[in-house]
């Protein structure tokens, strides 16, 4: 056939992985060896599967395995697969771009991180894959054949920024991809340096520990030819004469154990084989936070391991993000990421379910409206709030590490899940007035809470430092009344499901009054408020009809102590966390007008009352009231609608004060 071959650049953000991938000092350049093996087992998973429905696809060959092939003398390593296979589309998709969101991530995070290090952690966190083969190899040379495709496809690079793919005759199906290793990776007798031993990428020995290392669990085959020596025996029958010619073959000897660590007995099986195993099957190189492994018999009969990361993935709030479970049937794999296994706020969780009552032809569509599957939807939900309700009172420090990585996405349970949210508010953990940088409970928040006190009271914002200036907290803070400081981005839905917790109800402190009467009942102050009122209530008027902003009203605040001034939203409206990110989704909302809070015993207020008093048509007053609105408005992090014009007015009032 007519061969046109293609010359093609990667994806800029591509090649700024693989420029790291080449420059990088990386000090466990094997793991190159468990991300292409565990492509290759995926790979054969897909054939296997599809083969059922479809044998034309496998052609009568069953017999799945992956084959590694060292050639010292060439300095090559070839990794071959009888798996699905991929088109030439897929070629060009899989190996030109990264197809992840997290890439942008992975940089942002190597750039802060100190020295140019490509850590294990980035590794298996960002799912780089196929191209930590640059690591050991100057060059990678892939020929593939998909089933049922007129031709196969060849696709070598360099990592120099290009790759050329073409149209080849077809060949076996599957991938076979061959490594070019770097002068430091193979030992060669032709070559007068030699590499560490460690690093031997062609050597028998040092291919198999890998193998034991980090692929063991992997559930195909992992073979490779072996020089087999066998010396004759001695005339006289006593045993081997060793100063014969032995005689010398090759023979292709599997190197994992290939075993389906869920079927053995929990007590079998140590940490080292539980965290091996994750590793295989997440790509992740950090041990697992826990795990759950158990067998439900009964009714319905199945058996789960599942894993709780240490690290939340770069791309755990993005819709591409993996979710859900592998799904075995009768300890034959089905499908990845059965997202109908775990409910969207524990999408994290990572493992498999294999049980025997699913048919093996079991589909998608199937999946989402069987009843088997959603019994153990809501089995192993259940499993997981009971694990971190235990590991609140077991290891505080360690859940509240948990917390710090996944709390945001198991917050989003309240809206998901309003059967579990007893359960939820156990197990969700809040920053607070309380203790800067600590974690409470709303159980514990209770324990601590004030005589009089019938609520839980909150402050939302954009991030917690900013909370913790929040002008609305003032008054609580005078008062020692402990407030909880909610910053994450769904915590604005939070509030929208959460209303009460046991006999206390949520109250936002940035909406509508302030009464704290119950809780300190000061018949003194409350006649100081009452004054402060009355003696504000002129320049309030005056500010409601000029004031071209949009403001509901203005009024004197009972909640400010040190801060002049303050926004607050109706109790009925939603709060500009919640506006801003309807926004940012598309969503055209009308501007919210809020009330503008003065402070009476704030200096700059009580000068501002007494220039009305003397003239109340002195234009400074209006300039005056839309810096306050700004100040407001900033002090809480929002945004200005003109900064431009601030910035003027402020320049101007500093101007006037220095003269």
């Amino acid at each position: 056939m007519s061969k046109s071959v293609e010359s093609r650049e990667f994806h800029a953000q591509t090649q700024k992985l693989l420029d790291l991938m080449i420059h990088s000092v990386y000090s466990e350049k094997e793991v190159f060896l468990r991300e292409l093996i565990s492509n290759a087992s995926d790979a054969i998973d897909k054939i296997r599967f599809l083969a059922q429905t479809d044998e034309q696809l496998a052609k009568g060959d069953h017999n799945y395995k992956i084959k590694l092939i060292p050639d010292a003398s060439a300095s090559t390593l070839t990794i071959t697969d009888n798996g699905i296979g991929m088109s030439f589309d897929e070629v060009v998709e899989n190996l030109g771009t990264i197809a992840r969101s997290g890439t942008e991530a992975f940089l942002e995070e190597l750039k802060n991180a100190d020295g140019a290090e490509v850590t294990p952690d980035l590794i298996g966190r960002f799912g780089l894959g196929f191209y930590s083969a640059f690591m050991v190899a100057d060059s990678v040379d892939v020929k593939t054949y998909k089933s049922g495709e007129e031709h196969a496809v060849h696709w070598v690079s360099q990592g120099d920024g290009t790759y050329t793919v073409e149209r080849i005759d077809p060949v076996e199906r599957g991938t076979q991809i061959t490594l070019s290793l770097k002068a430091n990776t193979v030992e060669n007798e032709d070559e007068a340096s030699t590499p560490d031993a460690e690093d031997d990428f062609a050597s028998d020995w040092k291919l198999r520990s890998i193998v034991k290392k980090h692929s063991d669990f992997v559930r195909w085959p992992i073979v490779m030819n072996v020089e087999k020596t066998e010396y004759p025996d001695k005339e006289d029958g006593e045993g081997k004469d060793f100063e014969a010619e032995p005689k010398r073959w090759m023979e292709e000897e599997v190197l994992n154990s290939q075993t389906a660590l869920w079927t053995r007995e929990k007590d079998s099986i140590s940490e080292e084989d539980y965290h091996g195993f994750y590793k295989s099957l997440t790509h992740d190189w950090n041990a697992p936070a826990a795990h759950l492994h158990f067998k439900v018999e009964g009714m319905r009969e199945y058996t789960a391991l599942m894993y709780l990361p240490e690290k939340a993935p770069s791309d755990l709030y993005t819709r591409e993000s993996r979710r859900g479970l592998s799904l075995y049937v009768k300890n034959v794999f089905i499908m990845e990421d059965c997202r109908e296994l775990m409910p969207e706020y524990l999408r994290f969780i990572r493992g498999l379910i294999d049980s025997p009552d699913l048919p093996l032809n079991v589909s998608r569509e199937m999946v989402q409206q069987d009843r088997v599957i959603q019994s153990m939807r809501k089995m192993l939900t259940k499993k997981w709030l009971s694990h971190f309700s235990s590991m609140i009172k077991a290891d505080r420090e360690a859940y509240e590490k948990v917390w710090i990585e996944f709390g945001a996405a198991i917050k989003e349970g309240y809206h998901y899940d309003s059967k579990n949210q007893d359960k939820l508010s156990e197990i969700a953990l809040w920053q607070s007035t309380h203790a800067a940088g600590s974690w409470t409970t709303l159980a514990e928040y209770v324990e601590r809470i004030k005589e009089g006190q019938d609520s839980i009271y909150v402050l939302s914002g954009k991030n917690i430092d900013t909370l913790r200036e929040a002008p609305q907290l003032e008054v609580f803070t005078k008062k020692g009344i402990e407030v909880l400081l909610l910053a994450d981005h769904v915590d604005e839905f939070v509030l929208g499901e959460l209303s009460e917790f046991g006999e206390f109800k949520l109250v936002d402190i940035s909406r509508g009054e302030v009464d704290l009467s119950a809780i300190d009942s000061d018949d003194d102050a409350k006649d100081d408020e009452e004054e402060d009122t009355t003696t504000l209530a002129s320049l309030c008027d005056h500010l409601n009809s000029t004031l071209e902003l949009p403001i509901e009203s203005v009024r004197a605040s009972t909640r400010l102590t040190d801060s002049a001034v303050c926004l607050v939203t109706p109790g009925d409206a939603p709060s500009p966390q919640m506006e801003r990110m309807m926004r940012a989704m598309g969503q055209e909302m009308p501007p919210i007008k809020r009330t503008l809070e003065l402070n009476p015993k704030h200096a700059l207020i009580q000068k501002l009352q007494a220039l009305h008093e003397k003239d109340a048509e002195d234009s400074r007053i209006g300039e005056y009231g839309e810096l306050l609105y700004a100040q407001a408005l900033l002090s809480e992090g929002g945004q200005l609608e003109n900064p431009a014009r601030f910035a003027k007015k402020m320049a101007s009032v500093m101007a006037a004060s220095i003269d």
